[in-house]
C-alpha cells in the first residue's frame, strides 16, 4: 500500500471493529492501529510462499499486504483457517492497480509477453480474488473508469488476463461466513482494495 497508508489504515481502523483476543496481525510492518503478535512477511519472519505456521490458535487474524504476494492464494486461506479458534475472525484485504499507475507501468502481470516485479523480486504480485457482485458495487465502478481511461474495455477481462492467479470469492466461502468492502484510491496512485470480513465455519462446505 506505501503511500496510500494514510487513506487505507483509516478505512481498515473503520471496518474492522470487533476484536477478539489473542490477535495475529500478518504483513503489518509499521502497526499503530491494532494490538496483537506481528507477523511481518517480509524475509525475518516467516514467508508467506513457504510452508509457514503460526506460533499457536487465533481468535482473530487481520492480514494486510499478504495474499496478493501468495502464489498459491487459496493455500493462505486454509492456513489462516486451521490457525483461527472456533468462530474466529479473520480480516483480510488484496490490492489491485500497481500496474495500471502509470501508463506504461507493468509490474507482476504479463505484458508484451514480459513480467516485471513489484519492487524486487521476491515481492511479485501474484494474485487477486474476484466475485461478480464486484462489478455492481460504487467503488469497483469509480476504479472501473480510472482504469477504463487507460484503454482497457473490459476490466474483468483484463483482471483475469494479466493477474497470474484469481482466487473465487465463494472458494474462501467454503470456510467462512463473509462479507467484503471495496475502497477506491485514485490519489496518489490508482488502488483498489477488497477487505474481506470472514467468520470461521464449524464445517468446510464442499460448494
Amino acid at each position: 500500500m506505501g503511500m496510500s497508508n494514510y487513506i487505507v489504515f483509516p478505512f481498515y481502523k473503520k471496518e474492522i471493529s470487533v476484536i477478539n483476543d489473542p490477535v495475529a496481525l500478518l504483513g503489518f510492518t509499521d502497526n499503530n492501529l491494532f494490538s496483537g503478535d506481528l507477523y511481518d512477511k517480509r524475509l525475518n519472519n516467516w514467508e508467506i510462499n513457504s510452508d509457514w505456521k503460526l506460533n499457536k490458535k487465533y481468535s482473530t487474524i487481520i492480514s494486510t499486504r499478504c495474499p496478493y504476494f501468495a502464489k498459491n492464494p487459496n493455500d493462505f486461506i486454509i492456513k489462516c483457517y486451521e490457525s483461527l479458534e472456533k468462530n474466529g475472525r479473520l480480516y483480510v484485504d488484496w490490492g489491485l492497480g500497481d500496474h495500471w499507475r502509470f501508463p506504461i507501468f507493468k509490474v507482476g502481470w504479463v505484458k508484451n509477453n514480459d513480467h516485471e516485479f513489484a519492487y524486487f523480486p521476491d515481492n511479485y504480485l501474484w494474485s487477486f480474488v474476484w466475485d461478480d457482485s464486484f462489478l455492481q458495487d460504487d467503488q469497483f465502478k469509480i476504479f472501473e473508469v480510472a482504469v477504463k481511461s487507460k484503454g482497457y474495455d473490459d476490466i474483468k477481462k483484463a483482471i483475469f488476463d494479466e493477474i497470474p492467479c484469481v482466487l473465487p470469492l465463494k472458494f474462501i466461502e467454503r470456510f467462512f461466513v463473509l462479507d467484503y468492502k471495496i475502497l477506491t484510491v485514485i490519489k496518489p496512485f490508482l488502488h483498489m482494495y477488497v477487505l474481506i470480513r470472514g467468520t470461521r465455519k464449524d464445517i468446510i462446505s464442499n460448494d
